[in-house]
């Protein structure tokens, strides 16, 4: 608390007190000071706010803090700390687990976008857009609908 604080060219942040703590404020507040230099020496072509820089540093710092905790050994079945071993081989079951994942949704994705049923869907939605959002009404057309509507009689039982 009465050390010099964060030095801009090593930074570390407290990752496992939150962001509140005063060292990752202080942290924050360094970075946005950084932002907002290289902004008007740089002469960035957009102008933001600094909530929003602030508040992009905040979901950069929880992500940040999400990526270390799942990296800390767990307890395991037996009660003990992982080895660096089994540390290793979990996260890459996990890191197997998700490519598999996107691997699957990107297959999905390129299967139904190059499906035949999707040409026609595109066509139709093409042929929407050009009729417009009133499309074409049924006094336009050439083609009048002969239904007659026929009524029979039904005898009931207790009648």
């Amino acid at each position: 608390e009465d050390g010099p604080g964060p030095d801009l060219k090593n930074l570390a942040f407290d990752l496992k007190n939150g962001f509140k703590t005063p060292w990752n404020s202080k942290i924050i507040d360094l970075l946005l000071e950084e932002i907002q230099r290289r902004c008007s020496e740089e002469r960035w072509p957009f102008q933001k706010s600094e909530a929003y820089f602030r508040e992009i540093l905040h979901d950069r710092y929880k992500h940040l803090c999400m990526i270390w905790t799942a990296v800390q050994p767990k307890i395991t079945a037996k009660g003990t700390l992982e080895t660096p071993t089994e540390l290793e081989q979990r996260l890459i079951m996990k890191k197997d687990k998700t490519l598999k994942v996107i691997r699957q949704m990107t297959r999905q994705r390129n299967v139904c976008s190059q499906s035949p049923d999707n040409c026609a869907w595109q066509w139709l939605q093409q042929l929407v857009k050009t009729l417009g959002e009133g499309g074409m009404s049924s006094e336009e057309s050439n083609v009048e609908n002969d239904i007659r509507t026929v009524l029979r009689v039904k005898n009931m039982v207790w009648r």
